[in-house]
């Protein structure tokens, strides 16, 4: 097999030290196709079962719905089927870690009916971190560092931020800070260096890596997982487990926007299993605050694909997997860029449009219905924890975990939270009641009352 690896850019806007294919970059959820294959050397050495109960591993996981925590299997967290949101606001914590994540899984209220849906959620994988500790005794980090990372030469990949060594070579984090659009949709503009997130022990998506060292993966992939997993496990980790019911209004949208002729829409365990002109291929993108990726690879071509960008909330990467799909297969290219640009101006015009429909309906001169010290306090929810608010230079203040927030008034008793990290957390609505012992935060729909 011949590999192409190449840098292309700079280590950090306005700075001329470049990118190389041993650069360290954050991947996001590529990380779940790592995760999988851990479990599927389990498999192969008798130690789990992918339909084995969770509850057999681990007796303390539960959900909502108990029924359905006493019948959830390993593939079921594999595979995205448990009928659970993302709760995405439990990971912005930034203080808590997986046994304390998955604790909060009893919190979650399900949204669709178990095994009946694809539900795109990171909490079941980081419940699949914890299965490999419990059956190995190893943290995931020292397991997948041991079992592919080294087995692999995979010298300059890390689990997570805390396990990098070499920060030199290390690609900064970009994102756009215009705030004339959500931090959601701020595709296009000029770019600026932000604060590294320093995800850590996250099965989900915490892998930081080279292209050098993808290399290395995708030589495995395309060996039909030789010489990590067993080729019927492999086979397995492959094949379609649930199918895209609603892909427009999916993770894959703007994937799926632009290649009507995709047949069909799948997910595997641990990647995204569909057709492109045709050919069979296995993808998964990922993105972190500041970078964006996508490893791809199509196996009866036996041709593999990884790109990884620096910038946030991004579609470039969405464009180079296409056209560079397009030259290994001997497709007639199209202008992906420019496409991909079309979209997200779209995107971006939509959403903008909202967000002045809103404003416009604003009265800010419906005052609160309280004094401001009144709505202070630390307000609780069982789900995602605890919020502290307090008076800060004649305004409210918001804190959770490791985050703050300026509280804007925006009428009666709403607030608008702005984040410290504007770059890429919107800003999210606050509604007080009347007496100040509870807040609602409108965007997740998640009640806190007062302690």
């Amino acid at each position: 097999m011949r590999f192409s690896r190449q840098g292309y850019g700079v280590l950090e806007a306005g700075k001329p030290e470049a990118v190389n294919a041993d650069t360290i970059f954050a991947i996001g959820s590529t990380t779940k196709a790592f995760t999988s294959a851990l479990i599927g050397m389990l498999v192969d050495e008798g130690k789990l079962g992918w339909d084995d109960l969770v509850i057999q591993h681990i007796p303390e996981f539960e959900l909502y719905d108990d029924w359905v925590a006493r019948h959830v299997t390993v593939r079921d967290l594999l595979c995205h089927r448990l009928g659970l949101e993302r709760a995405q606001r439990l990971y912005y914590h930034r203080g808590y870690d997986q046994r304390e994540l998955m604790r909060r899984m009893r919190y979650l209220k399900p949204t669709s009916n178990f095994r009946t849906q694809f539900q795109y959620a990171n909490q079941q994988y980081g419940v699949a971190g914890l299965l490999i500790e419990a059956v190995t005794g190893k943290t995931w980090d020292d397991f997948i560092t041991e079992r592919i990372f080294n087995a692999m030469n995979m010298s300059h990949s890390f689990s997570g931020y805390d396990r990098v060594t070499d920060h030199k070579n290390f690609a900064s984090p970009h994102a756009v800070l215009d705030e004339t659009y959500p931090a959601g949709v701020r595709f296009l503009g000029e770019m600026s260096v932000i604060e590294n997130f320093k995800i850590v022990h996250e099965p989900a998506g915490s892998i930081h890596t080279s292209a050098n060292d993808l290399a290395q993966w995708l030589k495995a992939l395309l060996n039909n997982g030789a010489p990590l997993l067993q080729p019927s496990t492999f086979n397995e980790l492959t094949t379609p487990q649930m199918v895209m019911q609603d892909v427009l209004n999916s993770e894959l949208a703007p994937l799926a926007y632009l290649q009507p002729a995709t047949h069909f829409w799948t997910y595997g365990l641990g990647w995204w299993v569909m057709d492109l002109h045709g050919e069979k291929v296995l993808m998964h993108g990922g993105q972190m605050p500041g970078y964006n990726s996508a490893v791809a690879f199509f196996p009866q071509r036996k041709l593999g694909l990884a790109v990884m960008v620096n910038v946030h909330q991004t579609l470039s990467h969405a464009a180079l997997f296409y056209a560079i799909s397009d030259i290994l297969l001997d497709k007639s290219g199209r202008d992906w860029s420019s496409e991909f640009q079309m979209v997200a101006q779209g995107y971006m015009a939509e959403v903008k449009g909202q967000v002045d429909d809103m404003r416009l309906k604003r009265d800010p001169n419906l005052t609160p219905s309280n004094k401001l010290d009144s709505y202070a306090g630390t307000f609780s929810n069982d789900l995602f924890g605890d919020m502290t608010v307090t008076i800060k230079d004649n305004s409210l203040q918001i804190t959770y975990g490791a985050n703050t927030a300026i509280l804007e008034h925006w009428q009666g008793d709403t607030f608008l939270a702005h984040w410290n990290l504007k770059a890429f957390l919107d800003d999210t609505m606050i509604a007080f009641s009347s007496d100040g012992k509870t807040m609602t935060l409108l965007n997740d729909r998640a009640e806190y009352k007062k302690k």
